[in-house]
């Protein structure tokens, strides 16, 4: 090790904001969308990060048999639709907490210069009627 440097351990800056990006965004999406349909059907669980699209689509009550131009279907395109989104949004946050908690768990040991040198801030008068403040240093 050189002198004046020692070994700093931090988080994984870098995976820590990709993990909360990839969480964040479709959680809000997510919870925008239900609070527009006034969270009906279940969707109340979406505000719930990473479980609540898991949760919702086990709890939601699904039309078995709808009308789909005039005549009754088996299949709900609309449903099939929700319950694809929901399943691309919980694998969406899940990678996210799955990021973000490796991100904050695991450190990367970094060589940080020592910092030996001295900072002062002193209140000081600037031009006829004014006051503001110095800032010296020796580094």
């Amino acid at each position: 090790m050189p002198a004046g440097y020692h070994v700093e351990e931090r988080a994984r800056k870098g995976m820590v904001i990709a993990g909360s990006v990839v969480l964040g965004v479709p959680w809000v999406l997510g919870v925008t969308i239900a609070s527009g349909y006034d969270f009906s059907n279940q969707s109340g669980w979406l505000i719930v990060p990473a479980l609540g699209p898991w949760i919702t689509i086990a709890s939601r009550k699904t039309d078995t048999i709808c009308s789909y131009a005039g005549s009754p279907t088996a299949n709900c395109p609309e449903d099939n639709s929700v319950r694809t989104l929901l399943i691309l949004d919980g694998l969406t946050q899940a990678a996210g907490t799955i990021m973000l908690v490796y991100g904050l768990a695991s450190s990367k040991k970094v060589i940080t210069r020592d910092f030996v040198g001295s900072l002062h801030f002193t209140p000081a008068p600037m031009g006829k009627l004014g006051y503001g403040g110095v800032l010296s240093g020796e580094f």
